[in-house]
């Protein structure tokens, strides 16, 4: 791979266009001769290394011919790899989140979550101190998430979210071939927090929980790709169900998967429609299935 002149000044700050495909391994050892392999981790460690805008934070990350790799610290505000803003007013953001990043910290990890990522996105922007979470997805689920800018919004959000959220998608590739085509599961479920672990419990145990699925295609390996709608929103309330059913999610061993086609839980919260809670008008978005998701359906069952 060749890149621009300015390659060779080899200064923090610089940026690079890259003219042929290689990793970023194989371009760092030639800008920075000399530094050890632990030494150029650290700097993607502590977010300086972007590609086109966006922090990036394997040395294996493959580069295309056109792309521009950044060094140093950016006067601009960049969003780490994984995580996206979709669309922002003044009283919310809406973001995608790629599977592996936490919404929210916990016991272990408190820093890099989305939570803490916007919350420097607002800081840097002066538009507070922090973000108000209204609603989370797993670690390894991808997908579509909405936060509040405001106490307001968040509020109004929480309070009335049954009300104003007219419907949340999910795509899901599951084990197996279900029994018919779309339906819905409605059951009870409940916490075993010996193991962190939801349940189907018996009627009246726990909380109600009501999924609508329908299949959208499956495959001779023998998976479905199947659309969900919550009606309810309990915690892994997917992964439960479908494992109820006898078709837990691919790569879903915590809720007794057999398989791990894509090398990650199989769960994308696809949609979200809903009314602003401030100007009330009716809000949709979007974001793609994922490729790896996609790649499983292209030999079709016979």
């Amino acid at each position: 791979m060749r890149i621009d002149d300015k390659e060779k000044q080899n200064k923090p700050g610089s940026s690079y266009i890259v003219r042929q495909d290689e990793t970023l391994e194989q371009l760092l050892a030639r800008m920075m001769q000399g530094r050890s392999k632990s030494s150029l981790k650290k700097l993607l460690q502590n977010d300086e290394i972007s590609v086109d805008e966006r922090i990036v934070k394997r040395l294996d990350e493959p580069l295309k011919a056109g792309q521009r790799v950044f060094i140093g610290k950016s006067s601009s505000f960049r969003m780490p790899e994984g995580l996206r803003i979709v669309w922002e007013d003044a009283w919310l953001l809406i973001v995608k989140k790629e599977t592996g990043l936490l919404t929210v910290g916990n016991h272990s990890e408190q820093d890099k979550t989305a939570e803490e990522y916007l919350n420097a996105y607002m800081q840097f922007k002066k538009q507070g101190d922090r973000i108000y979470v209204v609603h989370r997805i797993d670690r390894d689920t991808s997908g579509i998430l909405v936060f509040a800018k405001t106490l307001k919004a968040c509020e109004i959000l929480r309070t009335t979210w049954h009300d104003i959220v007219e419907s949340r998608r999910y795509i899901a590739v599951v084990e197996g071939y279900l029994r018919y085509e779309e339906g819905t599961v409605d059951t009870w479920m409940d916490e075993d927090p010996r193991q962190s672990m939801m349940f189907v419990s018996r009627p009246g145990q726990g909380k109600r929980a009501v999924t609508h699925y329908r299949v959208l295609d499956e495959c001779r390996e023998g998976y479905s790709l199947v659309e969900l709608e919550l009606e309810t929103g309990r915690r892994n309330q997917i992964r439960v169900q479908m494992a109820h059913l006898g078709h837990p999610l691919a790569g879903d061993g915590k809720y007794g998967a057999q398989s791990d086609p894509c090398g990650r839980l199989c769960l994308h919260a696809r949609q979200i429609k809903f009314r602003h809670p401030i100007t009330g008008e009716m809000m949709e978005f979007t974001s793609e299935i994922p490729a790896q998701f996609l790649q499983l359906f292209t030999i079709r069952k016979s």
